[in-house]
C-alpha cells in the first residue's frame, strides 16, 4: 500500500471536491449547506482517526525469503463458485437479448421502481445464484495475477473475467466490469512486492561445443516470474478500451431513450438537479462537441455525485434509520420480503429530497442506515483498513496483500458507496475473507549456497 488509508481518504475527497468546483458543474433546484459539509468532514475525520489508531504511516519491510502462500483449498472454492456463476448467468439470460441496451435500461428502471415501492424482487433462482457467486471472480483475478509465479491466462479469463462479464450482462450494469478491470491492473501492481526483481544467477554451465579460450562463456538464468510485457499491456489496454466502448454505448442508449443528448442534458438539469453549463462550459462544447461533452459530464458525475447527495442527506433527510436497507443489497432484498412497507416508507423520504436513485457516498449511506451511529461504523472501517495497512507494511504474512485492492478501491469509491454496498460489495468481501481463511502461509527452506559457512559445516 503506497498511501496510508487516512491519507488516501483525504486525497480521494479532495479530488472529488476539486473536480466538482473546477469543472463547469452547475446545481439546479438543489442547494448545499455548511452543516452538510461539516457532517461529511466529521465522518471522514472519524474514519481517519480509526485508521491512524490501528497504524501510523510506516515504511515497507520486505517479505522473508522463501515465504509463499498455499492457495490450493481456496482455489477450489473460488473456481467452483465461478463455475456456478457462469452456468447460473447463462440460464438466467437464456432467451433474452442481453445486448439490447435500451431494453436493459428499461429493466433496471422497473427494478428501481419495485425497490422504491418495497415490492419483492421477481428475479429467478438462477439470477440469485449468479448474484452470490460471481464476485468470487474478483478475488480469483487478484489471486491468479498477483500470487502465481506465471499466471495462466485462460484461468484468469474463465474463472475471473467470464463470471463477472456474464453477471454484468444479466444485470445490465457497468460497475462489475469496471471493478474487474481494476482488479486485473491492481493484481499486476502487487507482483512487484511479491516477486521483486532478482539478479541473474552467475553459475556457469559447461562450455558449448566449439568454445575456445578467450570467447565469452554463457551464464544460466534462474526461472523468473512473469512481467507485464508489451503484449500483456496491449491486451489489458484492448480490454479496457472494449469496456470503455461498452460504457459509452450504455450512456448513449439511455440518452436515446430520453430523446437524444440535448434532451438528456435537460433531464440532468430538471431531474438530477445538476448540469454542465457553469463557467467554462463553452470551452468543452466548442472543443469536444455535445456528445463528447456529455460523456465527460456523466462519467465524472458518476464518481463525484456523492459529494452533492451526501450533503442533501445530512441536511434534509428526516426519515427513519433504514438499518442497512439503503446501503446493502442483500439486506434490502431480505427486508422487501419481510416488511416491504418499511422499505417503501424509507425510500419515500429519500424521494422527497430527490436523493433516491443517486449515489450518496459511503458516509451518506451510513447516515441513512444508522444516523449518527454510522460514525461508529466509519471509525471501525478506518481501523480495519489501518490493520491491513500495518500487516502489509510489516512484511510478515503475504496473504494480507490479497486484501489491498479491496481496501484501496473501497476508499477510492467511498464517493459512491460503502465497500460492502458498492457493486455487491458484501458478497465480494465474503469471498475475499473466505480466501484468506482457506489459504495458509508457508516458508520454503532454501538450501545454503555453496561455500557458505552452513554448507562447509554440513
Amino acid at each position: 500500500m503506497r498511501f496510508h488509508p487516512a491519507v488516501l481518504m483525504v486525497m480521494v475527497w479532495a479530488a472529488c471536491m476539486g473536480l466538482f468546483y473546477i469543472l463547469p458543474f452547475q446545481l439546479e433546484n438543489r442547494f448545499m449547506t455548511l452543516y452538510g459539509f461539516m457532517i461529511l468532514a466529521l465522518f471522514i475525520a472519524v474514519f481517519c482517526a480509526g485508521a491512524l489508531s490501528a497504524s501510523l504511516p510506516m515504511a515497507q519491510r520486505p517479505l522473508p525469503p522463501g515465504t509463499t502462500v498455499d492457495f490450493r483449498l481456496a482455489d477450489r472454492a473460488l473456481m467452483l463458485a465461478a463455475s456456478i456463476a457462469i452456468l447460473a448467468a447463462l440460464a438466467d439470460t437464456a432467451g433474452r437479448n442481453v445486448f439490447d441496451l435500451a431494453a436493459s435500461y428499461e429493466i433496471r428502471s422497473d427494478r428501481a421502481g419495485d425497490l422504491m415501492a418495497g415490492r419483492g424482487s421477481d428475479s429467478t433462482i438462477w439470477f440469485q445464484l449468479a448474484f452470490v457467486t460471481y464476485p468470487a471472480g474478483y478475488v480469483y483475478i487478484v489471486r491468479e495475477v498477483a500470487f502465481r509465479l506465471r499466471p495462466v491466462p485462460w484461468k484468469i479469463g474463465v474463472f475471473g473475467l467470464l463470471p463477472v462479464a456474464l453477471a454484468s450482462l444479466a444485470m445490465g450494469g457497468r460497475a462489475p466490469l469496471f471493478y474487474a478491470l481494476l482488479m486485473l491492473v491492481y493484481g499486476f501492481a502487487l507482483r512487484r512486492q511479491l516477486f521483486p526483481p532478482k539478479p541473474a544467477a552467475t553459475r556457469r554451465p559447461a562450455p558449448p561445443a566449439g568454445w575456445r579460450p578467450g570467447m565469452p562463456r554463457p551464464t544460466l538464468r534462474s526461472k523468473t516470474p512473469f512481467r507485464l510485457n508489451a503484449p500483456a499491456k496491449a491486451a489489458i489496454g484492448v480490454l479496457g478500451l472494449a469496456m470503455l466502448v461498452y460504457f459509452v454505448q450504455v450512456f448513449s442508449a439511455r440518452a436515446d431513450v430520453a430523446g437524444g443528448i440535448d434532451a438528456m442534458f435537460g433531464v440532468a438539469g430538471g431531474q438530477w438537479g445538476v448540469n454542465f453549463n457553469g463557467r467554462g462550459s463553452d470551452v468543452f462544447f466548442s472543443l469536444l462537441g455535445p456528445d463528447a461533452t456529455y460523456m465527460v459530464f456523466v462519467f465524472v458525475w458518476y464518481w463525484i455525485q456523492g459529494y452533492v447527495m451526501s450533503n442533501a442527506v445530512f441536511s434534509t433527510y428526516d426519515g427513519p434509520a433504514l438499518l442497512g436497507v439503503y446501503g446493502i443489497d442483500l439486506i434490502s432484498a431480505l427486508m422487501r420480503r419481510l416488511n416491504g412497507q418499511f422499505v417503501a416508507d424509507g425510500y419515500s423520504h429519500l424521494g422527497a429530497i430527490n436523493v433516491y436513485g443517486f449515489l450518496p457516498s459511503a458516509f451518506g449511506a451510513l447516515y441513512v442506515d444508522l444516523k449518527f451511529f454510522g460514525l461508529l461504523v466509519s471509525g471501525g472501517w478506518g481501523w480495519l483498513t489501518g490493520l491491513v495497512y500495518r500487516r502489509v507494511k510489516q512484511g510478515v504474512d503475504p496473504r494480507w496483500l490479497l486484501a489491498v485492492p479491496f481496501v484501496t478501491l473501497g476508499i477510492a469509491f467511498s464517493t459512491i458507496g460503502t465497500p460492502i454496498g458498492f457493486s455487491n460489495g458484501l458478497v465480494t468481501h465474503f469471498w475475499m475473507v473466505l480466501t484468506l481463511v482457506l489459504s495458509r502461509t508457508i516458508r520454503v527452506q532454501t538450501p545454503p549456497a555453496a561455500g557458505s559457512p552452513a554448507r562447509r559445516k554440513a
